[in-house]
């Protein structure tokens, strides 16, 4: 997750931190994808996916709105990006294995409403030392997120011949910080692997957030829109 600051004046919308910014709501119902988005297992197929707000294994604790399938969608340009990272890390016998990519605009709308409700039942494992409010107040967390425009990824390393993920020091969304990805609350080693992908992803142009080791969005990214459209494994690449 990524937060940014909003600021509103004349009905303009405009980003605090990254800019140019534009608003593009694509209809939930939409059979295409945008043009300038693909699925990334056509471009990268060696990395692997588990969407997390696709099911309940996510700090929610349920599957979140506009997540209908499991296949990552991402900008070409940023899937581009991440084949880059998988074959430099390849090299190393190590893969990538990603948690979350583009995120549809009305699920940060889902958390916002799920943050007024009194569920927390996965505060123990997902955000233990922190309120709900925290969440945002930490800047874990807001009502937009680069994820909403295609450019951004969950990731974590891991090894190509078990399959199994590199120890991190932390799951996926631990909104805590011993999450930020140079926290000294994590052993050397775990520390290792977090800059080990960090630095994989900075030689392709991914910065990290360092807030959260497993978020990366794309540093040069142009001008941005943010998406709403249902993420599902049927939608078509549109017509040129």
């Amino acid at each position: 997750m990524r937060y940014f600051l909003l600021f509103i004046c004349a009905g303009v919308v405009l980003l605090s931190q990254c800019a140019p910014y534009r608003h593009n709501t694509i209809p939930a119902a939409a059979a295409n994808l945008p043009s300038s988005f693909c699925y990334l297992d056509t471009v990268a197929p060696s990395v692997r996916v588990d969407l997390k707000y696709s099911g309940s294994d996510n700090f929610v604790g349920r599957p979140i709105a506009g997540y209908a399938g499991t296949r990552a969608v991402l900008r070409k340009d940023t899937a581009q990006a991440i084949k880059k990272a998988a074959d430099i890390l390849a090299k190393q016998g190590l893969g990538l294995l990603v948690w979350d990519a583009y995120r549809p605009a009305c699920a940060m709308s889902d958390f916002r409403s799920w943050s007024r409700t009194k569920d927390e039942r996965m505060k123990a494992r997902f955000y233990p030392n922190i309120s709900k409010q925290g969440i945002y107040d930490g800047k874990y967390i807001g009502d937009i997120s680069e994820h909403s425009w295609g450019i951004a990824v969950d990731i974590t390393l891991v090894d190509l011949d078990s399959g199994r993920e590199l120890d991190m020091g932390g799951h996926h969304d631990l909104l805590d910080v011993s999450s930020a990805t140079e926290s000294p609350l994590v052993t050397p080693g775990q520390r290792a692997n977090r800059l080990k992908l960090r630095d994989a992803m900075a030689a392709v142009g991914m910065k990290n957030y360092p807030t959260e080791w497993w978020h990366y969005y794309l540093a040069d990214p142009g001008t941005l829109y943010s998406y709403n459209f249902e993420l599902r494994d049927d939608l078509q690449s549109a017509p040129h």
